[in-house]
């Protein structure tokens, strides 16, 4: 098996990026959204022109996951987006990896290095939101230390699912 290399995305990483994003929202979320919200989601979250603009923007950042070409995680951090005290805090928006690297360590990486880079950047807070029935991630986050903080609303098209806000002090 090939190593696994980390780096920044770039704009030329929009098109896989955006189909490996979709695919892992789509395998670990879909089956809970009639499919027509699930379409309005993935088309204004997931489509390359949207997630090429935020490769773009200078207030967030991709890091991905690859083995040889093919991206096998990635995480999204930026700017706070949930009505939260976010003064000093910045936000882990996602982590994803391919379902043949959990377990790996992948997740680990990315997470260090968001860690890492919200600390770069002078968040003396990171906040990130979860389903609340995803167990499994819960307990990686209460691992790093995260504390569950509060709740909102995550909407899938006209689907609203209850989230968890988890706090990290920096």
């Amino acid at each position: 098996m090939s190593e696994i290399v980390y780096r920044d995305a770039t704009a030329a990483d929009a098109h896989a990026l955006a189909a490996f994003a979709e695919l892992s929202f789509t395998e670990t979320f879909g089956h809970l959204y009639p499919p027509e919200d699930l379409a309005a989601y993935v088309e204004a979250k997931y489509r390359a022109p949207v997630i090429g603009a935020e490769i773009a923007d200078p207030a967030s950042r991709y890091r991905l996951a690859l083995r040889g070409d093919d991206i096998v995680g990635y995480c999204k951090m930026g700017e706070v987006d949930m009505e939260v005290d976010a003064s000093d805090a910045l936000e882990l928006h996602r982590l994803y990896v391919d379902t043949s690297t959990k377990g790996t360590g992948v997740a680990k990486t990315l997470m260090d290095e968001a860690l890492s880079w919200a600390r770069g950047k002078g968040a003396r807070v990171m906040f990130l939101s979860v389903w609340e029935n995803n167990t499994r991630a819960q307990a990686f986050y209460k691992r790093y230390g995260f504390e569950h903080v509060g709740e909102h609303k995550f909407m899938v098209g006209r689907v609203a699912d209850r989230d968890f806000i988890w706090r990290l002090a920096l």
